[in-house]
């Protein structure tokens, strides 16, 4: 009785998995659909079926079996449809009207034509399925001919009829999608096959047929999804990688632990001797698993060497320096056959600013509708098979074709700054004939930080201002700074005198602030440090200031907001990357600062009504240091009154030091605050900033930047 539970729990997934296929299918084609549902149809009327012949209601039971033949004649044949309808989404009108008659044909042999359904012993080990069936047309047995014809011969002609096309097939994607549709219905009806054979052997096996169907719809669901070209090598690399580190080692773990437990008879000399064999056995496993990575998966896994070549482009050198590296970096490792660069400019175009081909071409943004779209959805990195077979992307598939067809690309990174896009790189077909994989396309995801770092220096050198700079490096990220600073939504509001100061050590560095206007009555402010320094950090400070302003039209929670940012700077921007610093959401409605601490080193509230500047930070968790980390940040709230100080300051004011080794700290901090206080925001900021600088005598060695935020009434 078990296995009937699990029957009609089968029964309810495939009907909560058709509906799931109904609503994420595209409208046009929805024979995929009923395939699922035919299913579900399938499962519960065996699962009714076979429990009313353990309770001996045997008429019942008939009538239930008969259902579900018809049901999965139905599914068979829809199956075929499906099979002739993809990947165009055709919809033969005459397989539509052969799918009634059949299912006529159906009816009319399973009602003439089987006589009764029952088990034999139903309690016992024994117990056994009789189906009594009558000939067919005076000819062949009625339960014969309906394998026959449903449980043989269509899955066969649909089988053969899809290797059939994928032979003739042109698109490679579109020869991969039919492939796996074969193997998954193979899949799913062998699954039923086998435990078909095993119920002769053992009867309970006979209840879950239908998990077969389940297999098979689970399985072309993924073939369909796919829309990228998968990477038989990785596959194989992986296979080999499996074998090897866990089976044989695995193995060989297990011998040589039945050796010492046969060989030492004394209890502490046999557990010292396997934990050695243990930790020698994982030794030899690490080492084999480096050579195996060196030598099976070359050409496959080269995600760090190009990332490491990136990160060694020397932006001083000039433009065509940059770009003929990074060219040289992309056919290294990802073997383009071409590759094609293109920059916006101030008229709204993008022009072609390098052609390994030699072709100049321009595109009007406004006027190709796919750049908005993708922008829209946040998508970077975009491959023609995706473009092909993506069903979001359908409404402007034929805009991104365009796009690709200006290089003969088979792909495409799109660069953007906030909703604003940058410049986009076309990389054509590979040089070996193969195609762009899922391997591909999470490596230039991964490396897309790398990627704007390169198009955005290409978009500013084009500026005649800064070719014609001395120390291009410099004033490159004198500029950025400025930009990033030049685009902050200044605090105008009667209640509150907001300022702060940005010093960048030597002009290179990652010291971030942004305010963005909510409302008339709502400010977003945030403030902190991104790791590194020089350009890098520059650059990382542009992307995550573009990327806040994205995802602040994609969520109005101010916590799911910061979790957002934690998993972009841990997945786009380079490796060891981290932002420490605060988010704050100021409620000029209800006089209120909500904040997240994010590893600000310094922040202190000064309160009128107790004359005293206290510390409010707390513990503070790092962004890009781990991927989920919801559970770690909490949401506070400060109720402000006329004359409140809110100061913040970054690691670079705290931790510097004078001639004679001593830190600035937070003492000084503090005090600076309390002498301070009558003045308004932009003094004290300066105030602390002058002190800085006396006090350590030479050289800033670290960016700095300071927040004053002086409440002024209710």
């Amino acid at each position: 009785m078990n296995l009937l539970i699990f029957n009609y729990a089968l029964a309810a997934f495939l009907f909560l998995f058709s509906y799931y296929l109904d609503s994420h299918s595209e409208k046009e084609n929805n024979i995929f659909t009923t395939v699922g549902m035919a299913s579900s149809f399938t499962a519960l009327f065996a699962a009714i079926a076979i429990h009313l012949a353990y309770t001996g209601n045997t008429t019942l039971a008939l009538l239930m079996l008969r259902l579900v033949l018809i049901c999965f004649s139905f599914t068979v044949f829809s199956l075929l449809r499906f099979a002739v309808s993809i990947p165009y989404d055709t919809n033969s009108k005459f397989l539509k009207a052969l799918n009634w008659i059949v299912l006529l044909f159906c009816g009319y042999l399973v009602f003439t034509g089987i006589t009764s359904f029952m088990i034999w012993n139903p309690q016992s080990e024994q117990a056994s399925i009789h189906v009594g069936s009558v000939q067919a047309f005076g000819v062949i047995d009625s339960l014969g001919l309906y394998i026959l014809v449903f449980v043989i011969a269509v899955p066969s002609i649909t089988v053969i009829s899809l290797l059939l096309r994928v032979l003739g097939m042109k698109s490679r994607i579109y020869r991969q999608r039919l492939l796996f549709v074969a193997l998954s219905i193979c899949a799913g009806l062998a699954t039923s096959w086998i435990l078909y054979r095993l119920s002769f052997h053992y009867f309970i096996t006979f209840l879950s047929l239908p998990f077969g169907l389940a297999i098979m719809l689970v399985l072309l669901y993924q073939a369909v999804s796919v829309t990228t070209l998968f990477d038989k090598t990785l596959a194989i690399a992986s296979l080999v990688n499996f074998a090897v580190l866990n089976f044989v080692f695995s193995i060989a773990t297990a011998v040589l632990t039945v050796f010492i437990v046969n060989r030492v008879t004394a209890l502490v000399p046999m557990v010292v001797l396997l934990v050695l064999g243990i930790v020698v056995m994982l030794f030899l496993r690490e080492q084999v698993s480096r050579r195996m990575r060196k030598y099976i998966r070359v050409g496959v896994d080269y995600e760090a060497e190009l990332e490491a070549g990136l990160e060694t482009i020397d932006y001083t050198s000039g433009g065509e320096v940059v770009v003929e590296k990074t060219v040289a970096l992309l056919d290294q490792y990802v073997g383009c056959a071409s590759i094609d660069v293109l920059v916006s400019d101030d008229k709204g175009k993008l022009i072609t600013v390098y052609s390994s081909m030699n072709m100049k071409n321009e595109l009007v943004i406004n006027e190709n509708k796919a750049i908005d779209f993708l922008l829209s959805y946040n998508e970077s990195v975009i491959l023609k098979t995706q473009a092909i077979t993506n069903h979001l992307y359908a409404d402007v598939k034929q805009n991104i074709l365009q796009i690709l067809d200006l290089g003969r690309a088979d792909a495409m990174i799109l660069l953007r700054e906030g909703h604003r896009i940058v410049g986009i790189i076309l990389l054509g077909p590979k040089k070996r004939g193969g195609d762009y994989t899922d391997y591909d396309h999470s490596v230039l995801s991964n490396l897309y930080s790398n990627f704007f770092l390169v198009m955005y220096y290409l978009k500013n050198i084009a500026n005649e201002s800064v070719v014609l700079t001395v120390d291009r490096e410099i004033e490159f990220s004198g500029q950025v700074i400025t930009s990033i600073q030049e685009n902050i939504d200044r605090v105008d509001h009667e209640k509150i005198d907001a300022d702060f100061i940005t010093q960048s050590a030597r002009k290179l560095g990652g010291d971030f602030i942004d305010f963005i206007k909510l409302n008339s009555e709502k400010y977003l402010f945030v403030m902190g440090d991104v790791s590194g320094k020089g350009l890098n950090a520059s650059m990382s400070m542009v992307i995550l200031k573009s990327v806040l302003r994205t995802f602040l039209r994609e969520t109005q929670d101010f916590k799911h907001l910061v979790i957002k940012v934690n998993r972009f700077v841990k997945s786009n921007l380079p490796k060891g990357t981290f932002f420490a610093g605060v988010f704050g959401l100021l409620d000029f409605k209800t006089n209120t600062l909500f904040y997240i601490n994010c590893g600000v080193p310094a922040m202190f509230l000064y309160t009128a009504s107790y004359n005293n500047a206290i510390e409010i930070q707390g513990e503070g968790k790092v962004l890009g240091f781990i991927k989920n980390i919801g559970q770690f940040l909490k949401v506070k709230k400060i109720a402000l009154n006329p004359q409140d100080i809110l100061l913040m300051t970054t690691d670079g004011l705290i931790d510097s030091t004078n001639l004679r080794g001593e830190r600035f700290g937070k003492d000084r901090v503090q005090r600076m605050l309390m002498d301070n206080r009558s003045y308004p925001a932009g003094r004290i900021a300066k105030f602390l900033c002058d002190n800085l600088t006396e006090f350590v005598s030479r050289e800033l060695e670290d960016d700095i930047t300071v927040l004053v935020i002086k409440y002024l009434s209710k």
